[in-house]
């Protein structure tokens, strides 16, 4: 769920334009509740989503933690399709949101609470 326009204080353009060129319309979403979603957080108050496409995967990772987590995403690689040793993890700059950045895949990702990442792997 994302702010809507106009009720929300922040514009979320720069977020849909983000998952325009990730191209989210003709993803597959594995959403955290199902046991098929191939990526995992390893913390109970951490949560992953997959937008699976050929090729590349969007993963949204969110915190209801009470102190920042510091989480090393299980991923399935097999069911991404892709190989762990070229994948980096790529947090896109989106104003408001989030700063860009990279992981590597064994690196943790610090999670604040209340706060996440958007992530896009290839």
């Amino acid at each position: 769920m994302t702010n809507r326009l106009p009720w929300s204080g922040q514009n979320p353009a720069r977020l849909w334009k983000v998952w325009d060129e990730f191209g989210i319309v003709d993803a597959d979403m594995i959403g955290y509740w199902s046991p098929k979603c191939p990526v995992k957080t390893g913390h109970p108050d951490v949560l992953a989503t997959a937008y699976v496409t050929k090729g590349s995967t969007l993963i949204s990772v969110a915190s209801w933690a009470k102190e920042t987590a510091n989480c090393r995403l299980e991923i399935d690689w097999k069911a991404l399709g892709l190989n762990p040793k070229k994948a980096k993890l790529h947090a896109p700059a989106i104003a408001d949101f989030q700063p860009e950045r990279t992981f590597r895949p064994d690196e943790p990702i610090p999670l604040e609470p209340g706060k996440g990442w958007l992530l896009i792997v290839k």
